[in-house]
């Protein structure tokens, strides 16, 4: 059974505001063995660092990230008054990703792209903003050492799993399931083959366990918050956690490590 790797999702973002450089910079301080983040385009085509469709509730701003071009969005401040901050673009993060690698620590990325709002918007774009952007990086084959060594794709969009996969099979991808109020008896007609490794909230995880036994090293959980939850990744051989408090995540994972 391999260690549990740490996640630090959307950043430090216990400690910092979310998907900020500012707690992505705090997660490799707290050596956090990856980050995660969410993507999602400009109107200009850019794509940026931002969790829901609007700026919002993370920023100082309001209105629909795909109705923005990038210099507007720039504008917010999706920081604290103390220490502000710009949303950050793909670009910036893959260029942070690199800037950390050294001999003996080299967390990976995980990208998660946002579902977009309409079928017209589902046309590939995103994908394809991506991989224009990890070929920019020298990226395109997963980073130093060959595909899944240090980028990997996660998302809940089956569609963009599969979009992204004929552009650039190199990258891993992970195909993220979702909560809702019938999974238990529709999670048989979920796509299957459409990432070679899968994701689960705590929760479902946790209520069918079965899912992860026996796939727990290409098992991918989040959001794992609480000591109890980490024991059990860890005792089901889970390869990454997903975690808003990298540091204390470290802490119980190296002490169940340490056990007789």
């Amino acid at each position: 059974m391999g260690d549990v790797k740490i996640i630090a999702h959307r950043g430090a973002s216990g400690y910092r505001p979310e998907l900020t450089l500012d707690a992505y910079e705090l997660a490799v301080e707290q050596r956090a063995d990856g980050i995660e983040c969410d993507i999602r385009l400009t109107a200009d085509g850019v794509p940026v660092v931002i969790h829901d469709a609007t700026v919002d509730r993370t920023s100082d701003g309001a209105g629909t990230v795909a109705t923005m071009p990038l210099a507007q969005l720039r504008e917010f401040n999706v920081g604290t008054a103390e220490r502000p901050q710009r949303i950050p673009t793909l670009q910036e993060l893959l260029g942070f990703i690199q800037d950390v690698q050294t001999s003996d620590y080299r967390p990976e990325l995980f990208i998660e792209t946002k579902r977009l709002g309409s079928a017209g918007e589902r046309d590939g774009r995103l994908e394809a903003a991506m991989n224009r952007e990890l070929h920019a990086a020298g990226l395109a084959d997963g980073g130093p050492g060959g595909p899944g060594s240090l980028v990997h794709l996660i998302s809940f969009d089956h569609g963009s799993l599969a979009r992204f996969s004929a552009l650039n099979p190199q990258i891993p991808r992970i195909y993220l399931r979702k909560e809702y109020f019938l999974w238990r008896m529709l999670k048989h007609v979920e796509p299957m083959g459409v990432a070679p490794s899968q994701g689960f909230s705590m929760y479902r995880a946790r209520q069918a366990p079965q899912q992860v036994v026996g796939a727990g090293d290409r098992t991918y959980v989040f959001t794992a918050n609480r000591r109890d939850d980490l024991l059990w990744l860890h005792r089901h051989g889970v390869r990454w956690a997903a975690t808003d408090y990298p540091d204390r995540a470290r802490r119980v994972i190296d002490g169940a490590v340490s056990l007789p």
